[in-house]
């Protein structure tokens, strides 16, 4: 089932075009997971979490990478695919474990532009979990 996307996690504004999201964004066993161990206000609480952290995390890595503070952006890299994963985020959680590879070989460049990818995988997901909760 494909979704539209109607707003960003980041609270920057909205998607500057209605998009269509295709399945793989979330990761439903895990978010189900949440929903059994929290129930859906626990759920959509820790995708508040979710989301200051990441955005806090993501502005942080785009200021390492643009000053060329590489270990340190590494380390935002790695605290995003951790936290990415634990919410079913797999799609951000393998891009910014490239993130981190990259920082960690020295390739700004493509630190960079993986960067990009990390922030639409970030706003597609939030629109999934939303999504995926209504369900319950």
């Amino acid at each position: 089932m494909a979704l539209t996307a109607a707003k960003s996690c980041l609270g920057t504004g909205t998607l500057t075009e209605p998009q269509t999201i295709e399945p793989g964004h979330i990761h439903t066993e895990q978010v189900n997971s949440l929903v059994s161990a929290a129930g859906v206000d626990g759920a959509r609480a820790i995708l508040e979490a979710f989301q200051r952290s990441t955005a806090e995390l993501l502005a942080s890595l785009n200021e390492g990478i643009k000053g060329g503070a590489l270990t340190e952006a590494g380390r935002d890299a790695h605290a995003v695919k951790g936290s990415a994963a634990n919410v079913g985020a797999q799609m951000l959680a393998d891009t910014a474990a490239m993130i981190e590879k990259a920082c960690k070989a020295g390739d700004v460049a493509t630190a960079a532009n993986m960067l990009a990818d990390a922030h639409s995988l970030f706003d597609h997901f939030c629109v999934h979990f939303e999504a995926h909760l209504a369900q319950f």
